[in-house]
């Protein structure tokens, strides 16, 4: 089994791949602005430790989110 690399970002984690929906489940502050719990985004790509989602909005904006703050859209 190849050594993983966890500096690098990844497009599948622990089931969930890139383009999988999630919803906001609270507010959500970063220095680029602030979203607001409900909103729906797309999966671009997994960061790890601790490890994080960077989910892109409607808009195209990418937000950097920790897992517990989204949930899964049932497809």
């Amino acid at each position: 089994m190849a050594t993983k690399e966890f500096h690098r970002r990844s497009d599948e984690h622990g089931g969930v791949k890139a383009g999988t929906k999630f919803k906001l489940l609270k507010d959500h502050h970063e220095v680029q602005g602030d979203i607001s719990a409900g909103i729906e985004l797309a999966l671009e790509d997994i960061v790890h430790f601790p490890t994080r989602y960077r989910l892109k909005d409607d808009e195209g904006n990418i937000w950097l989110l920790p897992i517990h703050s989204v949930s899964q859209v049932a497809e």
